[in-house]
């Protein structure tokens, strides 16, 4: 077969839309490695002393010098399930004298997209993504008080924002996409698409019509982003994945899922 059968096989974005595929971003000095097409795996290289803090149920393998902890204070756990995560936190640290290794996987079927701080400043991520997180690494709440995107989108009232100079690792399903928004240049999108934002994006709804919200599969709103800054999306969310794979209801009975990542009713 020719290449001429293949008139994409070489161009990034034929069709101008902007949206590229997500690659991981090039450091200096790797500290990372991510393994894998889906379901993946990170590998983070952890210096003597040194914590990698992470969601339950995450870890895979590690080098026998990494010890194990648990951090649940009362402030960092309230404001952790108001964004969607468990009310503790694991740590690992590095006890030797010598470098160690960790190996983490998303709880559910995930790529795993490293957020390098020191280049994406101010980014707000959809509740409950945040797997881990390594250095300098800030994981407060991002509260929306607009009634509309609160209760309209996929995202909630209580959103995870980064800030700091480390690196965070998000789980988002299917295939990872990026926008970089230009200033004033708007975007519609599924909110359940949503994997993150910088918070220079303007988050909104706009409502869809009569017919779609009650036969297009589309809800009655989707959402609207306005540059400038970075968007991230997934092609397969964890509630679509959930949707996919949940086993069809009995009579008179519901579905229902409880998982890290929250608690959802199909019925």
């Amino acid at each position: 077969m020719g290449d001429e059968s293949l008139p994409f096989a070489e161009q990034v974005d034929p069709f101008n839309t902007g949206f590229i595929e997500f690659k991981p971003p090039e450091v200096a000095e790797p500290r990372w490695q991510i393994s894998g097409d889906d379901c993946q795996v990170v590998t983070v290289m952890l210096e003597p002393s040194e914590v990698l803090n992470t969601e339950p149920g995450s870890m895979m393998f590690m080098s026998p010098a990494v010890d194990t902890n648990v951090s649940c204070s009362p402030c960092d756990g309230c404001v952790r399930v108001c964004a969607g995560e468990p009310c503790v936190k694991v740590q690992l640290e590095n006890g030797g004298g010598d470098s160690a290794y960790v190996g983490l996987t998303p709880n559910f079927p995930a790529k795993v997209v490293p957020i390098e701080l020191s280049t994406m400043k101010g980014f707000v991520a959809k509740s409950g993504a945040i797997m881990s997180s390594l250095g300098d690494v800030n994981i407060s709440t991002s509260t929306d008080c607009n009634p509309a995107t609160c209760c309209f989108t996929n995202l909630g009232m209580c959103r995870q924002s980064l800030d700091g100079e480390g690196t965070a690792f998000i789980a988002a399903g299917g295939t990872i996409l990026v926008k970089d928004l230009k200033e004033g240049e708007k975007l519609i999108v599924d909110s359940a698409s949503v994997v993150g934002f910088q918070d220079t994006v303007s988050f909104g709804i706009t409502p869809n019509v009569f017919c779609t919200f009650c036969f297009g599969g589309e809800g009655c709103c989707n959402a609207t982003m306005e540059g400038p800054g970075t968007v991230i999306t997934q092609s397969m969310s964890f509630e679509k994945y959930i949707k996919v794979v949940a086993p069809p209801p009995k009579a008179g009975s519901q579905r229902m899922y409880r998982g890290a990542a929250g608690e959802f009713n199909f019925d």
